[in-house]
């Protein structure tokens, strides 16, 4: 199979399109193997080919670092669907075979020539983007298109404590996003976020595209906080969190809110906070690891759960971490999300996480969008 893909790529590089560059240099390899790194350690295969698909559209890569981003994915489809959206951006190419390498199935070789050849449209990356099933075309309506795929909160029907009149226009939105991205430099792309944050009433689903924009989490930390008095859906800030990898951020960000709504007297967060002790989680998951048998496990790990109904989003992996099949895995998420706090059932997406399958996640998910925060 080796030898006929190799022999694959050396016929069909010699009918590969030619074309010009369409960047000057591309990026340094250190920058390269970090930002790598980190799209890495998303756990996510969707999110990880979101991200990895914005990099190279943002950035000037090689077509040796595109071959290099697609090794990240386990599946054929998702390593396909980058080399298609990353094309039109490369660095050279005319280079372009070297991708070829990057996969495992000659079907996938003769579908990317294909591609480039007949000028096709790239596969969608983002194929449950929430559109307005009432009116698609409607200017106004949040445009999600080439943003992470987020649980975005709904504000038009949004009836909470507000902290300014009215968000911006979508075509506001828009042209502020389209300044940011015209920048390529980190520093100066904060800088404009800075003062649009500063200047405009947003929704937070606004907010969370706007600092999606930047790379690094500590910027995106520092301008969401500058956000605060000008945000529109006060109570759908914690929802914001989801733009966090690192856990620093997002616990950092989570103190500055309840900090912040603890001073409001309209958005006081409750003074007992239902949580479960890290004592009584720490002999929940001891009595549950005592029991070998899956079946059983799964018994007593529903016996036991039952009785509390605070658990973090958390505590809810470590459980799902205990057990083996990735359809029990399934099955004790599902069963737990009743018995977790409220207020932490806006981030019960990121136990989908702890699952292998993209047909399990999808289906977590689901369950997780039917349930609508209840």
């Amino acid at each position: 199979m080796k030898k006929f893909l190799l022999l694959s790529v050396f016929f069909l590089s010699f009918l590969m399109p030619k074309a010009q560059n369409r960047c000057s240099r591309p990026i340094a390899n250190s920058l390269f193997q970090q930002r790598k790194q980190q799209i890495s350690a998303m756990g996510n295969e969707l999110r990880k080919l979101q991200e990895a698909v914005r990099f190279s559209q943002d950035n000037c890569l090689s077509s040796e670092q595109i071959r290099e981003l697609m090794s990240l994915f386990r599946e054929e489809y998702n390593r396909l669907a980058l080399a298609e959206n990353a094309y039109a951006y490369v660095f050279d190419p005319e280079n372009y075979y070297e991708v070829y390498d990057g996969f495992t199935k000659f079907s996938s070789v003769v579908r990317l020539y294909d591609f480039i050849n007949k000028g096709g449209t790239p596969i969608n990356i983002y194929p449950n983007n929430p559109s307005n099933p009432n009116n698609p075309t409607n200017p106004n309506y949040p445009d999600f298109t080439g943003y992470p795929l987020y649980n975005y909160p709904d504000y038009q029907n949004y009836f909470g404590a507000k902290n300014c009149s009215a968000p911006i226009s979508e075509s506001v939105f828009q042209s502020i996003a389209a300044r940011i991205r015209a920048v390529p430099n980190e520093n100066t792309r904060t800088n404009v976020a800075r003062q649009a944050v500063q200047t405009n009433c947003l929704a937070v689903s606004q907010l969370m595209r706007l600092v999606s924009l930047l790379s690094n989490e500590n910027n995106r930390l520092e301008v969401m906080r500058l956000s605060y008095p000008n945000i529109y859906d006060v109570d759908n800030l914690l929802t914001a969190s989801q733009v966090f990898q690192n856990r620093i951020n997002y616990q950092q960000w989570e103190a500055f809110l309840q900090q912040n709504q603890q001073g409001n007297p309209v958005n006081t967060l409750p003074s007992t906070a239902c949580v479960v002790s890290n004592n009584d989680y720490a002999n929940i998951v001891q009595s549950i690891r005592r029991e070998n048998i899956s079946d059983n496990r799964m018994r007593i790990a529903k016996n036991i759960t039952r009785n509390y109904n605070c658990f973090s989003v958390e505590q809810v992996r470590g459980i799902v971490k205990l057990f083996n099949f990735d359809e029990q895995r399934l099955e004790i998420a599902k069963y737990l999300y009743d018995y977790t706090a409220l207020q932490e059932r806006r981030q019960y997406f990121m136990v989908a996480n702890e699952l292998t399958f993209n047909s399990n996640r999808e289906e977590l998910t689901e369950f997780i969008n039917e349930r609508g925060g209840r």
